[in-house]
């Protein structure tokens, strides 16, 4: 479920956390940023979990307004979300079924939440359903595959009005830091589940995580090598930084050159070159435009250093 750059994102903010006082201990971070995995597991569930109950009171809501004698056609953006094709793959997949109660809520706050985002979505007239506005209008591109076209609505719907919706994103902020932290990534992934789900596959959604899991294991050993040496590798590092400005250089960016300088010294599995760039699109991320490039350069001559004081093996593809 996690890859290898979503772990580094997580060791550079446990690693921040610790060195800022934020853990009594090291075997305390570990389990603060596994516990935190296991939340952002939920909240992509949950996200889940919440298109696919929309998904069905809009159903009934639709049914109660053709019940009602309404036409169908004046309720069209209602009906592409109540007869949704994607959704319905959705509601087929295995690992959905498996995990959509890996998070309970208590139903009146879950039952409020989706009352108030449908009413928004489906803004109402006259105590009527009515449609959406033009941002979440069907699309009309160049095909007549239903299920495409049923995905093309879903996506935007979820990104433009679920995801944007104050009260869904108040819900899930107030729920765990861990969840409004990771919002934006835990969107991200659902956008593109959302793309990949097919007819011919019940099995797309992740089967969630595992302590064991190769990238989570890489996690751990690089958050427990970072912390083990990061007397050594800061004294290391601080060394060649004193020909640089020191206003440029603060508690994120020492974190994050530690953590990379740990990797680079730890796991001679990984190309420099790989682990150089995953590091200055974190530098991007975490830190200041201004100082952003100054770890860009910090990073190239720390592993230059590395090499030449052989404090630094690698081998097969990391040679290179």
């Amino acid at each position: 479920m996690f890859s290898r750059r979503f772990l580094r994102e997580k060791v550079v903010q446990a690693c921040y956390g610790f060195f800022q006082g934020g853990a009594e201990s090291a075997l305390a971070c570990r389990q603060n940023m596994i516990a935190g995995l296991e939340q952002t597991s939920q909240l992509y569930y949950f996200h889940l979990k919440f298109i696919v109950e929309l998904t069905s009171l809009a159903r009934e809501r639709y049914r109660q307004a053709l019940i009602r004698g309404r036409e169908a056609q004046s309720m069209e953006n209602l009906r592409f979300l109540a007869e949704n094709t994607v959704v319905e793959q959705l509601e087929r997949d295995v690992n959905f079924l498996a995990k959509s109660e890996s998070y309970r809520v208590e139903k009146r706050a879950f039952d409020d939440l989706l009352s108030t985002v449908y009413d928004a979505v489906f803004s109402l007239k006259r105590g009527e359903e009515a449609e959406t506005d033009a941002e979440t209008e069907k699309e009309s591109p160049k095909t007549d595959d239903r299920f495409e076209l049923d995905r093309i609505f879903l996506r935007k719907l979820y990104r433009k009005k679920i995801t944007r919706n104050a009260a869904f994103l108040s819900y899930c902020e107030e729920r765990s830091i861990f969840w409004e932290s990771d919002y934006d990534t835990v969107v991200s992934w659902v956008s593109l589940l959302l793309g990949r789900l097919n007819p011919e596959s019940n099995d797309c959604v992740s089967s969630g995580w595992n302590i064991e899991d190769e990238a989570v294991q890489f996690g751990i050993t690089l958050l427990d090598k970072t912390l083990l040496h990061a007397d050594e590798y800061n004294e290391y590092i601080g060394a060649r930084l004193k020909n640089w400005n020191h206003e440029r250089i603060g508690a994120t960016e020492k974190t994050l050159l530690c953590v990379a300088m740990s990797e680079l010294i730890n796991f001679p599995s990984i190309p420099v070159k790989a682990s150089l760039n995953e590091y200055i699109e974190l530098s991007k991320q975490f830190c200041s435009q201004e100082s952003s490039p100054f770890v860009n350069g910090v990073l190239h001559r720390l592993s230059e250093d590395l090499k030449h004081d052989k404090k630094m093996k690698k081998s097969g593809r990391g040679l290179i």
